[in-house]
């Protein structure tokens, strides 16, 4: 408990530190706070694991996609950051940190199908339920790829392709956190998913700011990151409930 109380605390003030210097004194000041906000949930995790003893197998391969899915998250936020210091080699940088990204995420998902594995004599009676997850994951990102194009007047470009299949991996997961959150019934895979949901929200707010020359909102710099370490810290703290 004391790890976890810690680690809380270690995350939600060097998140509050680096969002503060990020509006009041930009994008420079920022860049290494955020770095150092991104190691803190990347510590808070390995903290939690370091502590879990008498694991199942399944278990232990779930904290480590978990530990592997944060990684990538941190290996993406400097990419990002990357983007903004060197923004002649900007769209290397930004398909760099969507591909990692992705990764991530796909990590996420292997880690949610093996917290799930004691109940696989529930799943295996919901197959139909896992390809509606799939279906209902392509008509949502094509949903929000529409109303991107046709109401927020988004352009993506040259990114068209990667920004759907990142929105199709990234839907698809939360859409499951969420199915599985039904099944396991428990409050630790209820909270989780809400974590995928403020990530998701998170990636809306990023793309009205990165394909809507909106970057330099700092109501959406403010939601964006609020929202985005919120998700990555409650999916490092769901290693403490494995």
């Amino acid at each position: 408990m004391f790890f976890l109380i810690f680690g809380l605390i270690l995350c939600l003030v060097s998140t509050y530190i680096f969002i503060t210097l990020r509006v009041k004194k930009g994008q420079t000041a920022g860049v290494l706070s955020k770095t150092v906000a991104s190691f803190c949930f990347i510590a808070f995790a390995f903290m939690l694991q370091a502590n879990k003893s008498g694991l199942n197998q399944q278990s232990s391969l779930a904290i480590t996609f978990i530990l592997l899915g944060l990684i990538c998250g941190l290996i993406g936020d400097i990419l990002l950051d990357l983007k903004v210091m060197y923004s002649f080699h900007k769209d290397q940088y930004l398909t760099g940190g969507m591909i990692v990204f992705s990764l991530g995420h796909i990590f996420y998902i292997t880690s949610l199908f093996l917290v799930s594995y004691p109940y696989q004599d529930v799943l295996k009676y919901h197959l139909l339920d896992i390809f509606l997850i799939t279906l209902s994951s392509i008509v949502l990102m094509i949903l929000i790829w529409i109303f991107s194009k046709k109401v927020a007047k988004l352009e993506f470009g040259k990114f068209t392709g990667l920004v759907n299949l990142y929105s199709f991996i990234l839907i698809f997961t939360t859409i499951l956190s969420i199915y599985l959150s039904f099944i396991i019934t428990e409050i630790p895979m209820y909270i989780l998913a809400i974590g995928f949901v403020l990530f998701l929200l998170s990636d809306l707010i990023l793309s009205l700011q990165y394909f809507g020359n909106k970057e330099q909102n700092k109501v959406m710099i403010v939601l964006n990151h609020t929202l985005y370490y919120m998700a990555q810290i409650i999916i490092a703290m769901f290693i403490y409930f494995i």
